[in-house]
């Protein structure tokens, strides 16, 4: 397969799990009950036909994007970061099926990712340093910094509830890079023929994407789907790129002008995933049509 091959895979991946990721929002069915004396309390939620198509989408895109890393000539530290292509169908999507309501600065992230993303893709001119192979002390120590940290973002979640969007974002940005890491180092050690890397990298990929995903669902029901998506995305972005080149071998673009494009197209998608993550952001509460939502003034809204 090709670099160019492995690119066009995972920005079809990641447009199909992003997408998944809108309808599980749209999906998740919640009923509130007004209690005496306090706060709405929830009930109990729901997952509609809608959230299972959604699911279904982003595991599809997840078999896809396997596929694509499991190329040695194509870098995870450039497929990667790439994959935030999807925030871009994130973003139309939240605005036209979702109704959230985006800011001047929101779309002017929306951009400046846009360009990254394009600038990153021409970084993939000219000749790629393939993986040469899993560092087996630094992969190990990685990944224990990785769970410990996970671990620990899992605590705080619990603890500080009002920053949950943000933080179960990050929790699942954790997971989910992880994952996605491990994903690229059990294709290399199958391919090298490692047994005991096999099943390291094959627990910790099982562990990160599914632990993720439970902890994107958690970030879904307490925030806007575009936030929890781009803190998710920005953790995600930083781990396995440092993770690739700490690990797997991997290094940037030797000649001058795909490394610029590879350095400053990384950069703007971070900025513009940081830009759409603002911390502070208010949250935008989303019903299916359906159900009513009561608020802390006892009035029914229907949504």
């Amino acid at each position: 397969m090709s670099v160019w091959a492995a690119i066009a895979l995972t920005m079809t991946a990641s447009a199909c799990m992003n997408l998944g990721l809108v309808l599980q929002k749209r999906g998740i069915v919640s009923r509130v009950q007004l209690v005496p004396h306090g706060a709405p309390k929830f009930r109990r939620s729901r997952h509609t036909p809608i959230w299972y198509l959604g699911l279904g989408l982003m595991i599809g895109g997840y078999g896809l994007y396997a596929a694509a890393v499991s190329a040695r000539v194509a870098p995870i530290s450039l497929l990667q970061p790439l994959s935030a292509s999807g925030l871009l169908v994130v973003a139309l999507l939240a605005v036209v099926y979702l109704k959230e309501r985006f800011d001047a600065g929101e779309w002017l992230g929306v951009g400046i990712l846009l360009a990254g993303v394009v600038l990153l893709g021409l970084s993939a001119r000219g000749p790629q340093q393939v993986s040469t192979g899993i560092e087996t002390a630094r992969y190990l120590g990685f990944f224990a910094v990785a769970v410990a940290l996970a671990i620990g973002v899992a605590f705080a979640a619990r603890a500080i509830p009002g920053r949950s969007e943000l933080l179960f974002g990050i929790l699942s940005g954790v997971l989910f890079g992880t994952g996605y890491l491990n994903t690229k180092a059990l294709a290399l050690a199958i391919q090298d023929h490692r047994t005991a890397l096999i099943v390291v990298a094959a627990c910790l990929m099982a562990f990160g994407l599914l632990g993720g995903l439970v902890a994107l669902q958690l970030g879904l029901r307490s925030g806007r789907a575009l936030i929890v998506t781009a803190v998710n995305l920005v953790t995600n972005q930083v781990l396995v790129v440092v993770g690739g080149l700490v690990c797997l071998g991997e290094t940037f673009p030797q000649e001058t002008l795909p490394f610029s494009a590879r350095i400053i197209g990384f950069g703007g998608i971070l900025g513009g995933i940081l830009l759409l993550a603002r911390v502070g952001t208010g949250n935008t509460q989303i019903a299916s049509a359906d159900d009513s939502v009561w608020t802390a003034e006892s009035k029914p809204v229907s949504l």
